[in-house]
Formats: C-alpha cells, sequence, structure tokens
C-alpha cells in the first residue's frame, strides 16, 4: 500500500489523510515484521553455527580426523594410534586453515570488487592469515566463554550496528526495535545453560516465529488466501464496498485472534503467570505463543489500515485468488 495516490486528491481531505496514515502504519508494520524475521534468521544461523564448533572442537576427538582415516583406510592406511595422532595434530588443522584461508581471502576480494577496487596479493595474504588469526580466536572464546555470554556480546554487538546505521539514517523506528531488541536478547540470553544444548530448541522457538510473521507478511504482497465465491455473487456495481466488508470482517477475525491470544498468555490463567520454563533454553514456555499475539496483532493492524483505504478509495477487488 502506497502511502499517497495519484487519485487521492479526487476524495475529501478527511479520507486523503486517514488513507495516508493507513499506508504510514502499514509501511511500519511491515518493517517491523521484516526486522524481526531476519533477526530471527540470524539468530537461529549463530546458534546452531556455535553449537556445530562447540561439539566439533570441545573433545579432544576429531571428527575430521576420523573421517579422513576412514577414507585413507581405502588405500591400505592402517587405524594406528600415531596416524589418529597425526591426522588430528597436523592434518585436520592444516585442511582446517586452508578452508579458511581461501574462504576470508574470498570475501575480501569480493568486498574489494564491488568497491571498483583490485586486491593486491599483499593484501590477500594479509586477509586469508587475518582470517585464520580470527577463527582461531572465536573458537577459544566459544570454548573457554560461557555460552550466555558469547550470545549476549553477539546480540549487543548486533543492536549496536543496527542502532548506528538507523541513527545515520535517520530511521527512528528501526532505532527503537535495535534498543527493545538489545534489552530483550540481554534478558534471553541471561536464562541460558552453559554449553549449547539449548540451540536446538530455540531454533525451533525461533521457527514458529518466522512462520507466524511470514503469514502475516503475505497480507502485505497479497498472497494470503482469499475466499471470492461469495464475492462473484454481488452485484457488480456493489462489489467495491463488499471488498470493504470483506476487509472488515477480516479485521474484526484477526482482532478475535489477537485477543484470544493474549487471553492465553497474560490472562488470569494464562501462561505467563504459570511460570513454565522450556527445559533447554529456560525461556518461558509462554514466548511461543507470543508469536501468535504478535503477527495477529500485526495483521489486525494491517488489514485495519487496507479496510481504511477501501472505504477512502472504494475499488474493485482483484478478481484473480492468490494462494
Amino acid at each position: 500500500m502506497q502511502a499517497a495516490d495519484d487519485h487521492a486528491g479526487d476524495h475529501h481531505p478527511g479520507s486523503t489523510r486517514l488513507y495516508r496514515a493507513a499506508g504510514l502504519v502499514d509501511e511500519a508494520v511491515y518493517r517491523t515484521e521484516v526486522a524481526l524475521v531476519t533477526i530471527a534468521a540470524l539468530v537461529m544461523t549463530a546458534t546452531v553455527s556455535l553449537a556445530i564448533l562447540h561439539r566439533s572442537f570441545e573433545s579432544s576427538d576429531s571428527l575430521l580426523a576420523k573421517k579422513l582415516l576412514a577414507f585413507l583406510g581405502l588405500f591400505g592406511v592402517e587405524n594406528t594410534p600415531d596416524n589418529q595422532v597425526f591426522l588430528t595434530t597436523w592434518v585436520t588443522p592444516a585442511i582446517l586453515c586452508g578452508i579458511i584461508y581461501f574462504v576470508s581471502r574470498s570475501i575480501f576480494v569480493a568486498a574489494a570488487t564491488r568497491r571498483g577496487r583490485v586486491l593486491s596479493r599483499r593484501n590477500g595474504i594479509l586477509a586469508g592469515g587475518g582470517g585464520i588469526i580470527f577463527a582461531y580466536l572465536l573458537l577459544q572464546v566459544i570454548l573457554s566463554v560461557s555460552s550466555r555470554w558469547v550470545c549476549t556480546g553477539l546480540v549487543l554487538l548486533g543492536c549496536s550496528a543496527w542502532l548506528y546505521q538507523s541513527i545515520r539514517d535517520k530511521r527512528r523506528l528501526d532505532s527503537i526495535l535495535a534498543v527493545l531488541l538489545a534489552y530483550g536478547g540481554y534478558l534471553a540470553c541471561a536464562t541460558l545453560r552453559p554449553g549449547y544444548s539449548w540451540a536446538q530448541e530455540l531454533s525451533l522457538i525461533l521457527l514458529a516465529w518466522m512462520a507466524f510473521l511470514g503469514a502475516s507478511m503475505a497480507t502485505r504482497s497479497r498472497r494470503h488466501i482469499q475466499v471470492d465465491a461469495l464475492s462473484k455473487l454481488v452485484p457488480h456495481r456493489f462489489r467495491p464496498w463488499s471488498r470493504a466488508l470483506g476487509l472488515t470482517i477480516a479485521t474484526l477475525f484477526c482482532a478475535y485472534l489477537t485477543y484470544l491470544a493474549y487471553r492465553h498468555v497474560f490472562g488470569a490463567n494464562g501462561d505467563f503467570y504459570g511460570g513454565e520454563l522450556r527445559p533447554a533454553t529456560r525461556l518461558p514456555a509462554w514466548v511461543i505463543i507470543l508469536s501468535a499475539l504478535v503477527s495477529f496483532g500485526l495483521m489486525t493492524l494491517r488489514f485495519g489500515a487496507m479496510s481504511i483505504d477501501a472505504y477512502c478509495r472504494p475499488r474493485m477487488p482483484d478478481e484473480e485468488v492468490i494462494h
């Protein structure tokens, strides 16, 4: 929905103001959804990666060395303690360093090319070596520092970068979201247990948030399911108003679901007051249903804005049903 339209001036000034306000609401809701989904995806990727690294390197046994030894066994190399020590101590670190070197160098080359520059051979070597040093230090932090502080540092670092960019671009809504998420992320990280056994459970919680918010985002791009069987029975001249009525009903239905989710979470006997905690993450159990509350609340705002638009600018509904 755009904030203004070429035909907006054909209507009453009050209607035009309502329409513009609806467009601003829709844009703010969408930016909030994009921010939350992006952050959820980043957190999922980061926590799963941290869990894999921690599990792979917390033991002195190298999974990569075992795989190499099994592969070399096809060529007659015996599975002896000496061969295991040699592969674990020298071969697998060399392979990992080589992979990190070429990945880091490729990233810097791509960044330089994007800026129209050519990365010299010396700078390429420095970039690869810097990547190895950074990966080693990060691995030591993951193995020696509690997961709650590692995750807290990542959350605060990411939110600080987002806040800086938002202030620089004068995006007030993003600045507020960055501060709120930094505070909420700090509280969430403080409940985490040592190690990364909670990563899978957290990923499932975030997946629920992404699913509900994705459903809300679909309403903006008009990719939600639309039932138009009854609308085709309405006389042609009344269809613009039937569209407005349908959007109003959708708004009220989403508001009702928001109310039910609110009661489930914050009602007299809601999960918020139950005190139940998830076993792995130690997060309150109500954070899962909170995703439905936020999602349906956002959909209520969006359908409400679309309803205002429909009454301000009566027009024919889309003929095609989009799934």
